[in-house]
């Protein structure tokens, strides 16, 4: 298979959902299930591709031009890892001429414009000119401020190789994850660990950074508060040390808008006013505005953000090369184009082909397409198409009049992204399809139903209503909600976009939704009617009366739109429990479940993008294999090399989420769809290669293991030979229910009992069981039957797998135990099932056989001992229990057959497939249909699931998450190994939204639509950074008005309006919460000792004095607030500390603090004294080491927790889950929510996954305070 070009990757993309879809959503009668197939072959779920264009970008001088021009400073060729003879981009020239200037700069110049050098050159020019001029203090020259912690370590490596050769600009890292101290060694075992060289001038501990503050800073908003307030950090910002600053650099600047647009404008204005003199600003962004449009825009929001000096002519845009038509000569054929790209490896016969248009003398193929292509009408016609903005693809094609032919102009498009000459392309182009999930089935009652899978009230002239299916047997229900309506006093029935009936919470007293089966679409002798309730329904208004009352209301739509539907009463027998917002019986097959029958035909959004990822990553197979390069094996050990992994056809992709657990659990979603498709892919591909023979599990282990040890096809922990056995266990035990092997007709476990079954005649069968008519082949059949409960108990001895409980519990979830079977329990035994019933007069075995056999109760129970008694216990089928009577059967009996030499066949009823025949009696409990053979190949012909594990690549994929839960080391690990291609898929936060180096990448899929354009444009950004093919990405757009808005117009996302960042400076809350940090940073600086705990500060005097020290009104504060940070008269009501006069000092955050903390502080004391009474000594300790805990806390931390200092944007209210291992905290990830986030996400029983692993919450700790928290 040749690599899918993106008109074939979209189809097959958009068929194999589609196929999905069909499998997954099935209606039992054939009619609603033809118009279902029939709409969903022509629903647009699919939108795409449409082709956007982007214009390389205008080239200036190099850097080696730039020193001869006196421009940069001669000693800039100090500086490492920069290639001077290049030429920079126009707009990186004129960067660092703006900026040499003495301005300040704007720089918004799109994704992949080198912003980084735009904003670094110029900076390290300054510091390169004060070095030459023996200016070489020690003190900050410019702070890097990036918007997270992940975008501060993208550059540590970076700037460490261009100042390595350079001791004497010092540059450092201040964040949380920068050590207070080192020992001396630290740089070389760092270096070591990372592969890397931590030079002298390279600040690496807070300690350093402190005593001599680097010339380069780089942090982030949360850690320069903390520097400003933290009376041991103010060294880095003492007056006398800033003399020299110059820059600050405001990284990634569209993402301050809004709120924490504010508390950055705050923050800047409280950081430079601590200097002699204001430095100059740099702002940097790839989406901050339009040219031509917003430059006003741009620059009022640089100037609310900086309080710094900005005009328009401090923008800097980039400068495009635009496509002339000066050179244009010929039009190239269409099916030359093809040519080309099938030589493209033949430079000989691409010449031959091209210069029957041109005579080109290049030998170079990326410099000959481009001479060839600058003169060609058709490329030139596809710039003037696609120069105002994107077009989908089919428009494109439409537009050349034949004159190309589709594959033709997918061949020209990837010929344009390869052409290049001097580092210059003609221009770029990519690939961007979106797809949206069904949002339901809404049909019509009558004789000629009508069905629509986009949300409708009505189709034509009659009422829609939803409709959803049995999971089981597919029969169809309406789903709907009762209600009067108020204006004519009726009833209806309405769906969900008329009333929102799913958003319900509470008991089940309160279940909103209603049930009904169509009259005329099930069998009424099939139907369990005693949960059922009649009812008359208008298919013209959806009026709505119960049948048997006589003096209901109806509508006037007349009686030829009257039709009978029947309400599923919730089953109540037994103490069954009920199905919130679902029933918990089907009355078609008698089906029961806990969690409801009925589905609508929607599919969730984890689902749904877990399907299409890995959908998408079939479709970008290029059909060919990730190889091992072998060398040749020498006896000289010098020419030994290691074997190596061929990167170069690797299929990735970046998966962008709008959260960080999303990201997570998009990850472990996928990676686990993955390996259970791979399982079962791998079972059939056993059974293939042996010729569908039986095949015991013992030799499939083996086989098994051997294949997944060659392929290395399973990225956990474990070994080949226990991976093995968990894909058998996975099947045998059947943990997929009905999606398993068996369920969709390819193989099946039988227990072995041949050696049985040969010790008995067809006489003695006759003998025993004649009267049921039962034979010898019958009673094999309902030995597997019955043994069933073994697989589900289960009872499985699988000691051969050597798997742990930790491992199983991880595998199997809850077929992980270890249990046992007894022939007749009399009491409920831990661990132990009862083959017949502990309690009343059948179970599910007893009612197989009185089914089959069509006998009573008691003669069901007889044969049933026979089976297990007299043929499985005395032939030694089973293992019993050292102690008990009870047993198992060793996984090593059973044997794999499969439906190619295996009878397969259907229940007329419940639908299921089985291999298990007797009188064609259905296997499944309580339905009473009846079996026929069936060729599981034409009944599941269009079955997804089915199709996947028969054919299936076999290849290991490799899916990690990156968030900021992961700790630096392990997502700089992540960033890496995605980066050099060890990482097939990462699914990542908007994190990689921004500028972090993954270098070359083909492939982007969006969990959702963005906000907005320029947060499109930044995702979309990430991919297009190779040239031999056009970028791709695709977009799930969920059900939400947002999503589906720009699914009807995608090119408005593609190519949207990105409008600046606005927000408004004057925010009285905002305002204090900095003057209040503003205020305990003058204070702890006078008072250091009140900062080291809280102790100190909470139960000492410290706040009295800190409210004496405000009041007295000091100087030096008040010159600083009323001149350096709120100067004028916008804020005359916060000078001279009138804010603090009003409140009388005592600021709400500040007094919710102090009395919560001594709340918490109080309970423990009583805690402990209670303790202490009753002689629980070590429970009192307990609380006393508490206490001083208490009083240890960080000051930082806790004024930051309760909202007394600035938080960024970041939530207010913050919820922490606690990991315990083995009962110690485990602090390895940053598990912390917003209070509304942790409500759902942290709720006891709730699970978190954090690379790849889960965690189950269990508690809930409260504050220990007997008021409610003030806002």
């Amino acid at each position: 298979m040749s690599k899918r070009n993106p008109i074939e990757r979209s189809q097959y993309i958009n068929n194999q959902y589609k196929e999905y879809l069909g499998s997954s959503f099935e209606f039992k009668t054939p009619k609603l299930q033809k118009l279902f197939e029939q709409q969903l072959e022509i629903e647009d779920l699919f939108k795409g591709p449409y082709v956007d264009l982007n214009l390389p970008f205008q080239r200036g001088m190099s850097l080696d031009e730039m020193i001869a021009d006196g421009a940069v400073c001669k000693s800039f060729h100090r500086l490492g890892d920069m290639n001077f003879e290049r030429p920079l981009y126009s707009h990186q020239e004129e960067s660092i001429r703006h900026i040499c200037s003495g301005r300040s700069a704007i720089i918004t110049t799109g994704t992949g414009s080198g912003k980084t050098e735009s904003f670094l050159y110029p900076i390290l020019n300054e510091l390169m000119s004060d070095v030459e001029n023996g200016n070489r203090e020690v003190g900050v020259r410019a702070i890097f401020l990036y918007p997270m912690n992940a975008l501060v370590n993208d550059q540590i490596d970076r700037v460490r190789k261009i100042l390595t050769q350079c001791p004497e600009i010092t540059y450092g890292f201040f964040t949380g994850e920068t050590k207070e101290s080192i020992p001396k060694d630290y740089r070389e075992k760092y270096g070591a660990e990372n592969d890397t060289f931590i030079p002298e001038n390279e600040l690496v501990s807070r300690e350093e950074i402190r005593k001599n503050p680097p010339h380069l800073l780089f942090t982030n908003y949360s850690m320069l508060e903390y520097l400003l307030i933290r009376p041991n950090d103010y060294s880095i910002f003492a007056p006398e040390r800033l003399n020299n600053w110059k820059f600050v650099v405001l990284d990634e600047a569209h993402s301050y808008y809004g709120s924490l647009g504010i508390e950055l404008s705050l923050l800047m204005r409280r950081l430079t006013g601590l200097a002699p003199k204001k430095p100059r600003f740099i702002l940097t962004s790839a989406t901050l505005g339009e040219q031509g449009k917003s430059e006003s825009e741009i620059v009022n929001f640089a100037r609310s953000l900086t309080s710094a000096s900005f005009d328009i002519q401090d923008i800097i845009f980039s400068k495009r090369i635009t496509l002339s038509n000066s050179k244009l000569s010929y039009t190239i054929a269409g099916e030359d184009y093809s040519e080309i790209k099938k030589a493209k490896n033949d430079i000989q016969t691409v010449r031959t082909i091209g210069n029957k248009y041109k005579n080109i003398d290049s030998m170079e193929l990326k410099s000959y397409l481009y001479e060839l292509f600058v003169g060609d009408r058709n490329v030139f016609h596809l710039y003037e198409v696609l120069k105002d903005g994107s077009k989908s693809f089919k428009s494109i094609l439409a537009n050349f009049d034949n004159q190309i032919m589709s594959e033709q102009l997918i061949d020209l498009i990837d010929l344009i992204n390869m052409a290049e000459k001097d580092g210059i392309g003609i221009f770029d182009l990519k690939y961007h399809s979106f797809v949206r999930p069904l949002a339901g089935a809404y049909v019509t009652l009558g004789d000629d139903p009508q069905l629509s899978l986009t949300k409708t009230n009505m189709i034509g002239e009659l009422k829609a209503f939803e409709a959803g299916n049995c999971r089981y047997c597919n029969s169809p229900y309406i789903i709907g909600k009762i209600q009067r309506n108020e204006a004519d006093g009726l009833e209806y029935l309405y769906q969900n976009k008329e009333v929102d009936i799913y958003e319900n919470y509470g008991n089940n007293e309160f279940v909103s939704i209603d049930y009904f089966l169509m009259s005329n679409e099930f069998n009424e002798e099939e139907v369990d009617h005693d949960i059922l309730e009649e009812y008359k329904v208008c298919a013209k208004c959806g009026a709505i009366y119960a049948a048997g009352n006589l003096n209901a209301r109806r509508c006037n739509c007349g009686d030829s739109f009257q039709h009978s539907i029947f309400k599923v009463l919730q089953s109540k027998k037994d103490g069954e429990e009920t199905a919130f917002n679902n029933i918990n019986q089907c009355p078609c097959c008698g089906h029961k479940a806990r969690a409801g029958v009925v589905k609508s035909l929607n599919v969730g959004k984890d689902e749904g993008t877990a399907l299409l990822a890995q959908i998408l990553y079939e479709a970008i197979d290029d059909g060919t294999e990730t190889k091992k390069k072998i060398n040749k094996i020498s006896l000289k050990r010098k020419e030994t090399v290691q074997s190596e992994i061929e990167t170069s056809n690797v299929k990735q992709f970046l998966a962008f989420s709008d959260s960080r657990q999303q990201a997570s659990f998009s990850a472990a979603f996928l990676d686990s769809n993955q390996v259970r498709m791979l399982q079962k892919r791998l079972i059939w591909k056993v059974i293939e290669d042996n010729q569908y023979r039986n095949i015991s599990v013992d030799q499939l282990a083996a086989t098994l293991s051997g294949m997944i040890k060659e392929g290395n096809l399973f990225q956990n922990d474990l070994s080949a030979h226990k991976n093995a056995w968990i894909t058998i266990l996975v099947d045998l035990l059947k943990v997929d229910g009905s999606n398993d092997g068996e369920g969709l007709g390819l193989y099946f476990f039988d227990v072995d009992i041949t050696d049985i079954m040969s010790q008995i005649d067809e006489e003695d069968v006759e003998a025993e069981f004649g009267e049921y008519n039962i034979t010898k082949k019958d009673l094999e059949t309902i030995m597997q039957v019955v043994f069933g409960v073994f697989k589900v108990t289960p009872a499985i001895n699988s000691i051969k797998s050597t798997l742990t409980p930790d491992e199983k519990m991880e595998a199997l979830e809850y077929r992980r135990f270890d249990n046992y079977v007894m022939f007749n329990c009399p009491k409920t035994i831990n661990g132990v099932r009862s083959f017949l019933p502990v309690k009343g007069k059948d179970n599910m075995v007893v009612r197989y056989v009185q089914k089959v056999c069509e006998c009573d109760e008691e003669s069901a129970k007889a044969l049933l001992e026979v089976v297990f008694n007299n043929l499985a216990v005395a032939g030694e089928l089973f293992k019993k229990h050292e102690t008990k009577e009870c047993y198992q059967i060793e996984a090593s009996k059973y044997v794999v057959k499969n439906y190619k030499t295996s009878k397969y066949y259907i229940c007329s009823k419940c639908g299921r497939l089985t291999p298990y025949n007797v009188h064609n009696k259905c296997v499944q409990d309580k339905c009473d249909g009846i079996l026929s053979e069936v060729d599981p190949d034409k009944a599941l012909a269009s079955n997804y699931y089915r199709r996947q594990y028969k054919t299936k690549k076999i290849e290991s994929i490799v899916v990690k998450e990156h968030t900021a839960q992961l700790d630096r080391k392990k997502a700089k690990q992540y960033q890496q190994d995605f980066k050099s291609k060890k990482i097939n898929i990462l699914s990542c936060s908007t994190t990689f939204e921004m500028g972090i180096d993954i270098g070359d990448l083909e492939t982007v899929f969006m969990r959702n639509v963005p906000p907005s354009p320029a947060n499109y444009v930044q995702r979309a950004g990430r991919a297009g950074r190779r040239k031999d093919s056009a970028a791709y990405i695709l977009t799930y757009c969920g059900t939400g008005s947002h999503d589906y808005t720009y699914f009807c117009s995608p090119e408005k996302m593609i190519s949207g309006v990105i409008k600046p960042p606005y927000f408004n400076v004057v925010n009285h809350k905002i305002i204090v919460r900095h003057l209040m940090a503003t205020c305990l940073g003058f204070f702890f600086r006078q008072h250091p000792d009140y900062f080291t705990s809280i102790d100190e500060l909470v139960f000492g005097n410290a706040l009295e004095e800190f409210k004496n020290y405000i009041s007295s009104h000091p100087s030096d504060l008040n010159i600083y607030i009323n001149e350096k940070i709120l100067p004028g008269d916008t804020y005359r009501a916060y000078h001279n500390f009138k804010w603090f006069d009003e409140i009388e000092g005592n600021d709400e955050k500040m007094e919710h603090f102090v009395s919560t903390i001594k709340s918490i502080a109080e309970e423990y004391e009583k805690a402990k004294k209670e303790a202490i009474t009753e002689e629980n000594y070590k429970e009192a300790d307990y609380y006393q080491r508490q206490i001083e805990n208490l009083h240890k806390e960080k000051v930082i931390d806790s004024l930051s927790k309760y909202c007394v200092i600035p938080k960024y944007g970041f939530p207010v209210d913050v919820v922490e889950l606690q990991i315990y291992k083995e009962g110690i905290m485990d602090n390895s990830y940053d598990l912390s929510r917003d209070l509304k986030i942790a409500i759902s996400e942290y709720a006891p029983d709730s699970e978190i996954i954090v690379d790849g692993k889960k965690y189950t919450s269990k508690y809930i700790s409260l504050p220990k305070t007997g008021e409610y928290p003030r806002n």
